[in-house]
Protein backbone atom coordinates (compact mmCIF):
# COMPACT_ATOMS: atom_id res chain seq x y z
CA UNK A 1 0.00 0.00 0.00
CA UNK A 2 1.38 3.34 -0.99
CA UNK A 3 1.80 6.22 1.71
CA UNK A 4 -0.93 8.57 -0.17
CA UNK A 5 -3.32 5.22 0.71
CA UNK A 6 -2.66 4.87 4.22
CA UNK A 7 -3.09 8.49 4.84
CA UNK A 8 -6.66 8.57 4.57
CA UNK A 9 -8.13 7.46 8.26
CA UNK A 10 -8.88 4.03 8.83
CA UNK A 11 -12.04 2.75 10.26
CA UNK A 12 -13.07 0.15 12.90
CA UNK A 13 -15.35 -2.60 10.76
CA UNK A 14 -16.05 -4.99 13.63
CA UNK A 15 -14.74 -6.55 17.05
CA UNK A 16 -14.39 -9.99 18.76
CA UNK A 17 -13.75 -10.54 21.95
CA UNK A 18 -11.48 -13.80 22.93
CA UNK A 19 -10.55 -13.80 26.68
CA UNK A 20 -8.62 -11.03 27.77
CA UNK A 21 -7.87 -9.90 24.04
CA UNK A 22 -10.16 -7.86 22.15
CA UNK A 23 -9.32 -8.62 18.37
CA UNK A 24 -10.12 -4.94 16.17
CA UNK A 25 -11.16 -5.51 12.67
CA UNK A 26 -10.36 -2.56 10.40
CA UNK A 27 -10.52 -1.81 6.55
CA UNK A 28 -6.98 -1.45 6.38
CA UNK A 29 -4.46 -3.05 8.92
CA UNK A 30 -4.98 -4.54 11.83
CA UNK A 31 -5.32 -4.04 15.69
CA UNK A 32 -5.91 -5.28 19.32
CA UNK A 33 -5.97 -4.72 22.84
CA UNK A 34 -4.94 -7.29 25.65
CA UNK A 35 -5.46 -6.65 28.64
CA UNK A 36 -3.02 -7.63 31.32
CA UNK A 37 -4.98 -6.39 34.85
CA UNK A 38 -7.82 -3.84 35.75
CA UNK A 39 -5.39 -1.25 35.33
CA UNK A 40 -3.20 -2.29 32.18
CA UNK A 41 -3.65 -3.26 28.80
CA UNK A 42 -1.08 -3.70 25.26
CA UNK A 43 -2.59 -2.66 22.41
CA UNK A 44 -1.29 -3.13 18.84
CA UNK A 45 -2.10 -1.73 15.19
CA UNK A 46 -0.92 -2.14 12.03
CA UNK A 47 -1.64 0.35 8.88
CA UNK A 48 -1.27 -2.41 6.65
CA UNK A 49 -1.90 -6.03 6.89
CA UNK A 50 -2.41 -8.39 9.83
CA UNK A 51 -0.53 -8.67 12.82
CA UNK A 52 2.11 -10.77 13.54
CA UNK A 53 2.02 -13.31 16.51
CA UNK A 54 2.74 -11.93 19.56
CA UNK A 55 5.61 -12.79 21.78
CA UNK A 56 5.19 -14.77 24.30
CA UNK A 57 4.10 -13.30 27.79
CA UNK A 58 3.52 -13.63 31.32
CA UNK A 59 0.09 -15.57 31.43
CA UNK A 60 -2.68 -13.29 33.32
CA UNK A 61 -5.70 -13.83 35.15
CA UNK A 62 -8.99 -12.93 33.56
CA UNK A 63 -9.92 -9.71 33.48
CA UNK A 64 -13.27 -8.61 33.91
CA UNK A 65 -14.22 -5.97 31.24
CA UNK A 66 -17.63 -4.76 29.67
CA UNK A 67 -18.19 -4.03 26.00
CA UNK A 68 -19.72 -0.99 24.63
CA UNK A 69 -20.01 -0.96 20.75
CA UNK A 70 -21.64 3.24 20.24
CA UNK A 71 -22.24 4.42 16.86
CA UNK A 72 -18.97 6.88 17.61
CA UNK A 73 -16.74 4.65 19.23
CA UNK A 74 -15.99 1.13 21.16
CA UNK A 75 -16.03 1.38 24.79
CA UNK A 76 -13.59 -1.33 26.64
CA UNK A 77 -14.57 -0.89 30.90
CA UNK A 78 -12.75 -2.44 33.48
CA UNK A 79 -13.55 -1.20 37.26
CA UNK A 80 -10.41 0.94 36.44
CA UNK A 81 -10.59 2.12 32.90
CA UNK A 82 -12.32 3.21 29.91
CA UNK A 83 -10.90 2.58 26.76
CA UNK A 84 -12.55 4.14 24.11
CA UNK A 85 -11.40 3.48 20.27
CA UNK A 86 -12.97 5.96 17.56
CA UNK A 87 -14.74 4.08 15.09
CA UNK A 88 -12.89 6.48 12.55
CA UNK A 89 -9.51 6.53 12.61
CA UNK A 90 -9.26 4.30 15.46
CA UNK A 91 -7.87 6.86 18.17
CA UNK A 92 -7.33 5.71 21.19
CA UNK A 93 -8.50 7.94 24.40
CA UNK A 94 -8.86 6.15 27.94
CA UNK A 95 -10.28 7.70 31.22
CA UNK A 96 -9.67 6.36 34.61
CA UNK A 97 -12.24 5.39 37.29
CA UNK A 98 -13.05 8.95 38.06
CA UNK A 99 -14.08 9.83 34.35
CA UNK A 100 -11.04 12.03 34.12
CA UNK A 101 -9.13 11.80 30.94
CA UNK A 102 -5.90 9.88 31.39
CA UNK A 103 -4.32 9.64 28.05
CA UNK A 104 -5.62 10.64 24.18
CA UNK A 105 -4.14 9.90 21.06
CA UNK A 106 -4.71 13.28 18.64
CA UNK A 107 -3.64 11.96 15.49
CA UNK A 108 -3.54 8.31 13.79
CA UNK A 109 -0.40 7.05 13.16
CA UNK A 110 1.28 7.68 9.63
CA UNK A 111 4.79 6.84 7.97
CA UNK A 112 7.19 9.27 9.27
CA UNK A 113 10.91 8.76 11.14
CA UNK A 114 11.70 5.54 9.61
CA UNK A 115 8.93 4.03 11.40
CA UNK A 116 5.14 5.50 12.47
CA UNK A 117 4.42 8.79 14.07
CA UNK A 118 1.41 10.21 16.37
CA UNK A 119 0.47 12.40 18.48
CA UNK A 120 -0.54 12.49 22.00
CA UNK A 121 -2.02 14.67 24.42
CA UNK A 122 0.17 16.83 26.90
CA UNK A 123 -2.54 19.36 28.99
CA UNK A 124 -1.25 21.96 30.94
CA UNK A 125 -0.22 21.15 34.13
CA UNK A 126 0.61 17.87 33.28
CA UNK A 127 4.09 16.73 33.63
CA UNK A 128 6.36 14.05 32.15
CA UNK A 129 9.16 11.59 33.43
CA UNK A 130 11.08 8.59 32.70
CA UNK A 131 12.64 7.41 29.12
CA UNK A 132 15.93 6.19 30.85
CA UNK A 133 19.46 7.65 31.38
CA UNK A 134 18.74 11.61 30.66
CA UNK A 135 21.75 13.72 31.25
CA UNK A 136 19.58 16.81 33.05
CA UNK A 137 19.18 18.36 35.65
CA UNK A 138 15.60 18.82 35.07
CA UNK A 139 13.25 15.66 35.92
CA UNK A 140 10.02 16.71 33.65
CA UNK A 141 10.75 15.99 30.22
CA UNK A 142 9.09 19.04 28.31
CA UNK A 143 10.50 20.80 26.17
CA UNK A 144 12.81 17.91 25.22
CA UNK A 145 13.75 15.34 22.55
CA UNK A 146 14.26 11.90 23.81
CA UNK A 147 15.47 8.61 22.08
CA UNK A 148 14.55 5.57 24.43
CA UNK A 149 15.12 2.13 23.70
CA UNK A 150 12.55 0.36 26.06
CA UNK A 151 11.51 2.69 29.20
CA UNK A 152 8.63 3.67 30.89
CA UNK A 153 7.61 7.17 30.54
CA UNK A 154 5.06 8.41 33.58
CA UNK A 155 2.74 11.09 33.12
CA UNK A 156 1.38 13.18 36.49
CA UNK A 157 -1.90 12.70 34.03
CA UNK A 158 -2.44 9.39 36.27
CA UNK A 159 -0.50 6.88 33.74
CA UNK A 160 2.48 5.19 32.39
CA UNK A 161 3.07 3.83 28.71
CA UNK A 162 5.97 1.83 27.45
CA UNK A 163 6.88 1.90 23.39
CA UNK A 164 9.85 0.00 22.44
CA UNK A 165 12.37 1.90 20.75
CA UNK A 166 11.03 4.98 20.68
CA UNK A 167 11.39 9.03 19.67
CA UNK A 168 9.75 11.33 21.90
CA UNK A 169 9.27 14.92 21.40
CA UNK A 170 7.74 16.91 23.66
CA UNK A 171 8.74 20.39 22.29
CA UNK A 172 5.10 21.21 20.89
CA UNK A 173 2.51 22.81 23.57
CA UNK A 174 -0.02 20.97 24.10
CA UNK A 175 0.80 17.44 22.79
CA UNK A 176 3.90 15.20 22.28
CA UNK A 177 5.18 13.11 19.56
CA UNK A 178 5.91 9.42 19.26
CA UNK A 179 7.83 7.99 16.37
CA UNK A 180 8.10 4.27 17.00
CA UNK A 181 8.85 0.78 14.37
CA UNK A 182 5.17 -0.10 14.89
CA UNK A 183 2.35 0.83 17.61
CA UNK A 184 3.10 -1.56 20.43
CA UNK A 185 2.77 -0.26 23.50
CA UNK A 186 1.82 -1.00 27.60
CA UNK A 187 -0.72 1.34 28.86
CA UNK A 188 -0.75 1.29 32.89
CA UNK A 189 -2.75 3.36 35.27
CA UNK A 190 -1.62 5.24 38.22
CA UNK A 191 -2.65 7.28 39.75
CA UNK A 192 0.64 7.57 40.96
CA UNK A 193 4.13 6.37 39.91
CA UNK A 194 4.03 4.26 42.98
CA UNK A 195 1.05 2.22 41.65
CA UNK A 196 2.25 2.55 38.17
CA UNK A 197 5.67 0.21 39.01
CA UNK A 198 2.98 -2.16 40.62
CA UNK A 199 1.12 -2.82 37.79
CA UNK A 200 3.79 -3.28 35.55
CA UNK A 201 4.38 -6.89 34.49
CA UNK A 202 8.14 -7.87 35.56
CA UNK A 203 8.86 -9.28 32.17
CA UNK A 204 8.06 -5.68 30.58
CA UNK A 205 11.20 -3.81 32.68
CA UNK A 206 14.13 -3.33 30.37
CA UNK A 207 16.53 -6.39 30.32
CA UNK A 208 19.18 -4.48 28.19
CA UNK A 209 19.67 -2.69 31.39
CA UNK A 210 21.17 -5.15 33.49
CA UNK A 211 24.71 -5.68 33.55
CA UNK A 212 25.26 -3.29 31.37
CA UNK A 213 27.73 -0.53 32.38
CA UNK A 214 28.80 3.09 31.61
CA UNK A 215 32.18 3.31 32.19
CA UNK A 216 33.98 6.84 32.31
CA UNK A 217 37.00 8.53 33.53
CA UNK A 218 36.59 9.56 37.09
CA UNK A 219 35.82 13.84 36.54
CA UNK A 220 33.72 15.67 38.51
CA UNK A 221 31.70 16.69 35.32
CA UNK A 222 31.48 12.37 34.74
CA UNK A 223 30.50 12.43 38.69
CA UNK A 224 27.40 14.99 37.75
CA UNK A 225 26.04 13.45 34.71
CA UNK A 226 26.38 9.51 36.01
CA UNK A 227 24.08 11.22 38.96
CA UNK A 228 21.72 12.37 36.41
CA UNK A 229 21.37 9.62 34.61
CA UNK A 230 20.75 7.25 37.28
CA UNK A 231 17.93 9.03 38.96
CA UNK A 232 16.58 9.56 35.28
CA UNK A 233 16.83 5.81 35.09
CA UNK A 234 15.52 4.99 38.13
CA UNK A 235 11.83 6.83 37.23
CA UNK A 236 11.74 4.23 34.27
CA UNK A 237 13.13 0.73 36.30
CA UNK A 238 13.90 -0.59 38.78
CA UNK A 239 16.84 -1.82 38.03
CA UNK A 240 20.17 0.57 38.95
CA UNK A 241 23.34 -0.31 37.22
CA UNK A 242 26.51 0.26 38.90
CA UNK A 243 27.73 3.49 39.68
CA UNK A 244 30.89 2.69 37.50
CA UNK A 245 33.49 5.93 37.15
CA UNK A 246 36.43 3.70 35.87
CA UNK A 247 39.92 3.99 37.31
CA UNK A 248 40.20 5.84 41.30
CA UNK A 249 43.93 6.43 40.92
CA UNK A 250 43.70 9.43 38.35
CA UNK A 251 40.85 11.60 40.74
CA UNK A 252 41.80 13.93 43.95
CA UNK A 253 40.88 11.79 47.12
CA UNK A 254 38.08 14.34 47.31
CA UNK A 255 36.41 13.44 43.98
CA UNK A 256 37.57 9.79 44.71
CA UNK A 257 35.46 9.91 48.30
CA UNK A 258 32.53 11.65 46.98
CA UNK A 259 32.26 9.06 43.98
CA UNK A 260 32.52 6.40 46.58
CA UNK A 261 29.72 7.95 48.89
CA UNK A 262 27.36 7.84 45.87
CA UNK A 263 28.32 4.05 44.45
CA UNK A 264 27.80 2.45 47.85
CA UNK A 265 24.28 3.22 47.46
CA UNK A 266 23.54 1.34 44.63
CA UNK A 267 22.59 -2.41 44.80
CA UNK A 268 25.54 -3.48 42.54
CA UNK A 269 28.93 -2.30 44.09
CA UNK A 270 31.18 -1.44 41.95
CA UNK A 271 34.54 -3.12 41.67
CA UNK A 272 36.52 -0.09 41.39
CA UNK A 273 35.31 1.21 45.04
CA UNK A 274 35.52 -0.62 48.43
CA UNK A 275 31.89 0.59 49.84
CA UNK A 276 31.61 3.35 52.25
CA UNK A 277 31.01 3.17 55.82
CA UNK A 278 27.74 4.49 55.57
CA UNK A 279 27.15 1.44 53.21
CA UNK A 280 28.04 -1.03 55.73
CA UNK A 281 26.02 0.16 58.03
CA UNK A 282 23.13 -0.22 55.66
CA UNK A 283 22.85 -4.10 55.05
CA UNK A 284 19.86 -4.62 56.61
CA UNK A 285 18.20 -1.66 55.37
CA UNK A 286 19.41 -3.20 51.71
CA UNK A 287 18.17 -6.32 52.60
CA UNK A 288 14.22 -5.38 53.50
CA UNK A 289 14.67 -3.03 49.91
CA UNK A 290 15.83 -6.05 47.71
CA UNK A 291 12.42 -7.48 48.82
CA UNK A 292 11.06 -4.35 47.76
CA UNK A 293 12.04 -4.26 44.36
CA UNK A 294 11.20 -7.86 43.74
CA UNK A 295 7.79 -7.79 44.86
CA UNK A 296 6.79 -4.24 43.57
CA UNK A 297 8.80 -3.41 41.41
CA UNK A 298 10.08 0.00 42.98
CA UNK A 299 13.59 1.15 42.66
CA UNK A 300 16.01 1.53 45.20
CA UNK A 301 16.62 5.20 44.56
CA UNK A 302 13.23 7.17 44.58
CA UNK A 303 13.42 10.43 42.23
CA UNK A 304 11.27 13.12 44.24
CA UNK A 305 8.74 12.67 41.69
CA UNK A 306 8.01 8.79 42.29
CA UNK A 307 7.93 9.87 46.26
CA UNK A 308 6.57 13.23 46.01
CA UNK A 309 4.08 13.17 43.19
CA UNK A 310 2.56 16.55 43.83
CA UNK A 311 4.86 18.95 44.44
CA UNK A 312 5.83 20.18 41.49
CA UNK A 313 9.41 21.55 42.80
CA UNK A 314 10.51 18.06 42.93
CA UNK A 315 10.45 17.66 39.06
CA UNK A 316 13.81 20.60 39.15
CA UNK A 317 16.21 18.15 41.48
CA UNK A 318 17.50 15.27 39.63
CA UNK A 319 20.72 15.71 41.60
CA UNK A 320 18.55 14.12 45.31
CA UNK A 321 17.03 11.22 45.56
CA UNK A 322 15.14 9.43 48.38
CA UNK A 323 17.15 6.32 49.47
CA UNK A 324 13.96 3.53 50.12
CA UNK A 325 11.15 5.88 51.92
CA UNK A 326 13.28 7.13 54.90
CA UNK A 327 15.99 8.64 53.70
CA UNK A 328 16.69 12.51 51.44
CA UNK A 329 20.30 11.72 50.11
CA UNK A 330 21.43 14.67 48.59
CA UNK A 331 25.08 13.77 46.78
CA UNK A 332 27.49 16.52 46.28
CA UNK A 333 28.89 16.31 42.91
CA UNK A 334 31.22 19.85 42.59
CA UNK A 335 34.54 20.56 44.55
CA UNK A 336 34.03 22.55 47.31
CA UNK A 337 32.14 20.67 50.34
CA UNK A 338 29.17 22.53 49.77
CA UNK A 339 25.65 22.85 47.51
CA UNK A 340 22.06 23.82 47.44
CA UNK A 341 19.48 20.84 49.09
CA UNK A 342 15.82 20.84 48.44
CA UNK A 343 13.64 19.14 51.28
CA UNK A 344 10.56 17.93 49.67
CA UNK A 345 7.11 17.80 51.78
CA UNK A 346 7.76 16.80 55.82
CA UNK A 347 10.32 17.79 57.91
CA UNK A 348 13.84 16.60 57.84
CA UNK A 349 17.04 15.52 59.94
CA UNK A 350 20.57 15.55 59.15
CA UNK A 351 22.39 12.57 60.65
CA UNK A 352 25.24 13.66 60.85
CA UNK A 353 24.02 16.95 62.62
CA UNK A 354 20.52 16.28 63.94
CA UNK A 355 19.82 19.52 62.67
CA UNK A 356 15.94 19.65 61.06
CA UNK A 357 14.57 21.32 58.35
CA UNK A 358 11.23 21.99 57.27
CA UNK A 359 9.86 20.92 54.33
CA UNK A 360 9.59 22.83 50.66
CA UNK A 361 12.53 25.08 51.52
CA UNK A 362 15.96 25.16 50.36
CA UNK A 363 19.39 25.29 52.45
CA UNK A 364 22.82 25.32 51.83
CA UNK A 365 25.07 22.01 53.35
CA UNK A 366 28.25 22.13 53.84
CA UNK A 367 29.82 18.93 54.39
CA UNK A 368 32.98 16.41 53.63
CA UNK A 369 30.47 13.41 54.29
CA UNK A 370 27.29 12.56 52.28
CA UNK A 371 24.59 14.69 52.97
CA UNK A 372 21.44 12.57 53.82
CA UNK A 373 18.31 13.29 56.34
CA UNK A 374 15.37 11.72 57.47
CA UNK A 375 12.12 12.15 57.15
CA UNK A 376 9.94 12.94 60.62
CA UNK A 377 8.33 9.47 61.51
CA UNK A 378 10.99 7.72 59.78
CA UNK A 379 12.54 4.27 61.62
CA UNK A 380 16.10 4.20 59.98
CA UNK A 381 18.16 1.06 60.77
CA UNK A 382 22.06 1.39 60.76
CA UNK A 383 23.69 -2.00 61.49
CA UNK A 384 26.81 -1.99 63.81
CA UNK A 385 29.33 -5.09 65.71
CA UNK A 386 27.09 -4.03 68.66
CA UNK A 387 23.92 -5.10 67.29
CA UNK A 388 21.15 -2.20 65.27
CA UNK A 389 20.73 1.12 65.97
CA UNK A 390 17.32 2.20 65.26
CA UNK A 391 16.97 6.11 64.72
CA UNK A 392 13.45 7.06 65.40
CA UNK A 393 12.29 10.38 64.49
CA UNK A 394 8.91 11.30 66.19
CA UNK A 395 6.46 12.85 66.93
CA UNK A 396 4.69 11.22 63.06
CA UNK A 397 4.34 7.08 64.17
CA UNK A 398 6.60 4.55 62.34
CA UNK A 399 7.39 1.42 61.72
CA UNK A 400 10.10 -0.97 59.91
CA UNK A 401 10.67 -4.88 58.96
CA UNK A 402 13.70 -6.28 59.02
CA UNK A 403 14.51 -9.45 57.23
CA UNK A 404 15.50 -12.72 58.99
CA UNK A 405 17.36 -14.24 56.10
CA UNK A 406 18.81 -17.53 57.69
CA UNK A 407 14.86 -18.09 59.29
CA UNK A 408 13.03 -16.76 55.96
CA UNK A 409 10.87 -14.11 58.87
CA UNK A 410 10.57 -10.53 59.66
CA UNK A 411 11.33 -8.70 62.49
CA UNK A 412 8.66 -5.65 62.75
CA UNK A 413 9.70 -2.45 64.59
CA UNK A 414 7.05 -0.06 65.89
CA UNK A 415 6.92 3.23 67.28
CA UNK A 416 4.98 5.79 67.89
CA UNK A 417 3.07 8.96 70.16
CA UNK A 418 0.24 6.81 72.35
CA UNK A 419 -1.66 9.16 74.47
CA UNK A 420 0.66 11.08 77.23
CA UNK A 421 3.48 8.34 76.42
CA UNK A 422 5.74 7.11 73.53
CA UNK A 423 5.43 2.88 73.14
CA UNK A 424 8.45 1.35 71.02
CA UNK A 425 8.31 -2.16 70.02
CA UNK A 426 10.47 -4.85 68.54
CA UNK A 427 8.28 -7.92 67.68
CA UNK A 428 11.56 -10.13 67.35
CA UNK A 429 12.10 -13.12 65.39
CA UNK A 430 15.61 -13.50 66.04
CA UNK A 431 17.55 -12.12 69.20
CA UNK A 432 19.76 -9.17 68.62
CA UNK A 433 21.12 -6.07 70.76
CA UNK A 434 19.43 -2.88 69.81
CA UNK A 435 19.96 0.66 70.63
CA UNK A 436 16.64 2.99 70.07
CA UNK A 437 18.27 6.53 69.81
CA UNK A 438 14.96 9.04 69.58
CA UNK A 439 15.62 12.02 68.23
CA UNK A 440 14.60 15.57 68.90
CA UNK A 441 13.09 14.90 72.59
CA UNK A 442 12.78 16.18 76.19
CA UNK A 443 14.56 14.41 78.74
CA UNK A 444 11.75 11.69 80.12
CA UNK A 445 10.76 10.92 83.69
CA UNK A 446 10.52 7.47 83.36
CA UNK A 447 11.79 4.61 80.59
CA UNK A 448 9.59 1.52 81.49
CA UNK A 449 7.02 -1.34 80.63
CA UNK A 450 4.97 -2.75 83.50
CA UNK A 451 7.58 -3.83 86.08
CA UNK A 452 10.51 -3.48 83.53
CA UNK A 453 12.53 -0.67 83.56
CA UNK A 454 15.46 -0.18 80.97
CA UNK A 455 18.56 1.57 80.93
CA UNK A 456 18.61 5.17 79.26
CA UNK A 457 21.23 7.93 78.83
CA UNK A 458 20.30 11.60 77.51
CA UNK A 459 22.32 13.75 75.27
CA UNK A 460 20.74 17.26 75.87
CA UNK A 461 23.24 18.95 73.27
CA UNK A 462 21.12 17.19 70.80
CA UNK A 463 18.19 16.24 72.69
CA UNK A 464 18.25 12.55 71.66
CA UNK A 465 17.59 9.95 74.11
CA UNK A 466 19.52 6.57 73.95
CA UNK A 467 18.03 2.95 75.16
CA UNK A 468 20.09 -0.24 75.02
CA UNK A 469 17.69 -3.30 75.08
CA UNK A 470 18.82 -7.00 74.43
CA UNK A 471 15.31 -9.02 72.75
CA UNK A 472 14.94 -12.78 72.84
CA UNK A 473 13.60 -14.64 69.82
CA UNK A 474 10.11 -14.46 69.34
CA UNK A 475 10.18 -11.51 72.05
CA UNK A 476 7.56 -8.73 71.73
CA UNK A 477 9.56 -6.05 73.75
CA UNK A 478 7.56 -3.31 73.94
CA UNK A 479 8.73 0.27 75.81
CA UNK A 480 6.60 3.40 77.24
CA UNK A 481 8.61 6.54 77.62
CA UNK A 482 7.13 8.91 79.45
CA UNK A 483 7.85 12.60 80.67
Amino acid sequence: MTPQALAAFATLVSFAVHGNRVELKLDRGSAELVWTSAGAFHFRRTLDGALTPAATERATDPVDFKVDDTPTALHLRSKLLDVAIEKHGVLVKVSGPDGAVLMTDLTEPRPGGGGLAWARAAPPGVRFYGLGRIDDPEMDLRGKVVDSVEDLLISTAGYAEQEAFANFDFTVPGQYRVEAPQVNYGFFYGPKPKEIFERLIPSTFAKWQQGQRFPQQPTWGALRSHLFQTVHQAMSSPNLLPFDLGGSDKATTELNDRIRQVASLTPQLPRTFAPSAFRQQLASFFDIYEIETRDRGFPLWHPLPFQFPTDPECAHHADEFMLGDEMLVAPIYEPGNKRQVYFPPGSWTSLETNREYPGRTTATIETPALPVFAHKGAIVPLDSEGGIALHYFPDLGGEFFLLEKDLGAYTQVHAAPAADIMRLEIDAKKARDYEWVVHHVERPTAVAFEDRQYTWTYDAALKNLLIRVSVKEGEDNVIHISW
